[in-house]
């Protein structure tokens, strides 16, 4: 988990850097020279704190959404439209929680800069976020986010939703005849 979203962010943040000439290979290379495999790991307990609060957020927030819709007919079968948009609805809030990702980007990155700490953890990060762009750059990228989280959780609720009814009723057919 770590050392993919270090490659990631290495990929996405090098032209920062002024090893931007780099291969992506180089700078882990580099990195692994001069840290070992905790340098290649920078950044893991936020990612491992967005992930877990994220698709708890979205199957929590699409299956509270659905119960919203329903309404007091707790047995009512929702809609097609319906079930998508719960899905949507609970992809587009599950994005909460994107100050973690803005942290485990700057965890990672191999920027340099005179003011930003050298060796930054969960609360050193943020902190530095803070100091450079306010509360707002906690969310910066979030409508990305949103637009991949919204197509993620329609894949994974709605379609596994889906995929589980179309079972379900084939064995109800089979066990029917």
């Amino acid at each position: 988990m770590g050392f993919c979203t270090f490659m990631k962010t290495v990929e996405v943040t090098r032209h920062k850097s002024a090893a931007a000439n780099a291969s992506t290979w180089r700078i882990a290379y580099d990195v692994f020279q001069r840290e070992g495999i905790r340098g290649l790991n920078r950044g893991v307990s936020a990612v491992a704190l967005r992930q877990m609060t994220n698709w708890g957020s979205r199957f929590g927030i699409s299956r509270v959404t659905e119960s919203i819709f329903r309404g007091s007919d707790t047995t009512r079968k929702l809609s097609t439209g319906e079930r998508l948009a719960a899905s949507a609805i609970g992809g587009a809030l599950a994005c909460w929680n994107q100050p973690l990702e803005v942290i485990r980007v700057e965890m990672q990155s191999q920027a340099k800069a005179a003011d930003r700490p050298a060796n930054l953890n969960l609360f050193s990060a943020a902190r530095y976020i803070y100091q450079q762009n306010g509360f707002l750059g906690f969310y910066r990228g979030v409508t990305p986010r949103i637009g991949l989280s919204v197509y993620l959780t329609v894949c994974m609720v709605f379609g596994g939703d889906s995929i589980k009814a179309y079972f379900n009723e084939k064995q109800k057919q089979k066990l029917n005849h």
